[in-house]
């Protein structure tokens, strides 16, 4: 399929003929739903910067350099940050004494940052590993691997927000030489042929990954005894699976707001510099437990067995959450939760395949297979180089 545009401009900027008035809503539906991804694309990128500027700042930070450790990571960490903190001091400082006073005071911030790196190498280095540690094994962070998992999993939702951006935009991958040879009048059913053929196939994607996630992530029952037949086995249902699913979704977003109520009662012992992992006493473990019902997800023996020894009321733990039942910790819990992302990215580009079809047959998508050519930035920056050439001001 070629490269398909909406009919809203031609190749000169020129507005051309609406399509059937009845297309009219879903190419507006359209347009206001590549917005809101275009948006959720930006967002999504930001956090995955931040994430990993995150970690790598803390890594940098809990690094020590001694005679033993060689490792510069930290005094590296601490002259960009020094660099970053004096440079904008002496900008904002320096910023209304003109401009040879300016570019000096800032300069002199940049070198001196630059060479004090290694003045603080030993500073902050407990407090930065312990809020590290914090976040990487005892946070809700903890639930999808700590910070890198958490920019794995961003990536992973930008790829799927490009996919959707780009079917929208008709620049998802095809071959578009049938289209290019076929007559004018047989674009069109080429098009949503195509367009079907790639529906289908996302569609059919998506019911693949529920079925693979929901056994091999949920532990969903692949086959049962047949019904009417004992001695023989059947696929089990699609409902039965689904709701094996959201039985354990359930039971992981309970956790998940566990843990986010032991990081409010965590985060201001860290942040004060306490050891993240020995603050919480067994009277406070107890009486945290108690807040919640956890029997209306799991058996009462397995949560009964999580409360500590209440005649060593001293003895500490980790706050960290673990999943009753099994005695292991909760590290990774959510990420087969955050694997729907798969079918659900995948059905969201199988409707925009079939809103796509419906914007073929309103006439709302121009079929040209040059139209990618005459794209109507490419004609406004053409006329701005001509105007520039010219010496005409815009």
């Amino acid at each position: 399929m070629p490269n398909d545009h909406h009919k809203a401009t031609g190749s000169a900027g020129d507005t051309k003929a609406p399509g059937a008035a009845w297309g009219a809503p879903l190419e507006r539906l359209d347009d206001a739903w590549q917005l809101l991804e275009s948006r959720l694309c930006a967002s999504v990128l930001v956090a995955e910067i931040v994430s990993l500027t995150l970690w790598i700042f803390l890594r940098g930070m809990s690094t020590d350099f001694s005679t033993e450790n060689k490792d510069v990571s930290g005094i590296v960490t601490r002259s960009f940050l020094a660099v970053a903190l004096l440079g904008v001091g002496a900008h904002l400082a320096a910023r209304n004494r003109g401009e040879k006073a300016h570019r000096a005071a800032v300069t002199t911030g940049v070198v001196i940052g630059m060479l004090s790196g290694g003045a603080w190498a030993h500073v902050g280095v407990h407090w930065s590993s312990n809020v590290l540690n914090f976040l990487q094994n005892a946070s809700v962070l903890m639930l999808v691997n700590g910070l890198r998992g958490v920019a794995t999993r961003l990536t992973l939702w930008v790829a799927l927000l490009g996919a959707s951006l780009a079917t929208s935009r008709g620049k998802h991958i095809h071959v578009d030489v049938l289209v290019r040879y076929v007559p004018k009048m047989l674009r069109a059913p080429a098009a949503i042929a195509s367009l079907a053929a790639a529906a289908l196939v996302s569609g059919l994607a998506v019911f693949g990954f529920v079925d693979y996630i929901s056994i091999a992530e949920f532990r969903a029952t692949a086959s049962e005894v047949c019904p009417g037949d004992a001695t023989r086995q059947c696929d089990t249902s699609v409902g039965s699976k689904l709701s094996t699913v959201a039985h354990e979704m359930e039971a992981d977003l309970f956790l998940l707001g566990r843990q986010v109520s032991l990081d409010l009662k965590s985060w201001p012992r860290v942040l004060g510099g306490a050891p993240y992992d020995k603050w919480m006493t067994a009277a406070e473990w107890n009486a945290w437990m108690d807040e919640a019902d956890w029997t209306a997800h799991f058996e009462k023996g397995a949560v009964d067995a999580l409360h500590m020894d209440p005649s060593v009321p001293a003895a500490t733990r980790m706050p960290q959450i673990t999943v009753p039942g099994t005695g292991e910790e909760a590290r990774g819990l959510v990420i087969r939760d955050l694997n729907m992302v798969f079918p659900f990215g995948l059905a969201v580009i199988t409707v925009k395949f079939l809103l796509r079809i419906l914007l073929v047959l309103a006439g709302y998508v121009d079929l040209d297979p040059e139209a990618e050519f005459d794209d109507a930035e490419l004609v406004h920056a053409h006329e701005r180089d001509d105007e520039a050439a010219a010496g005409v001001t815009p």
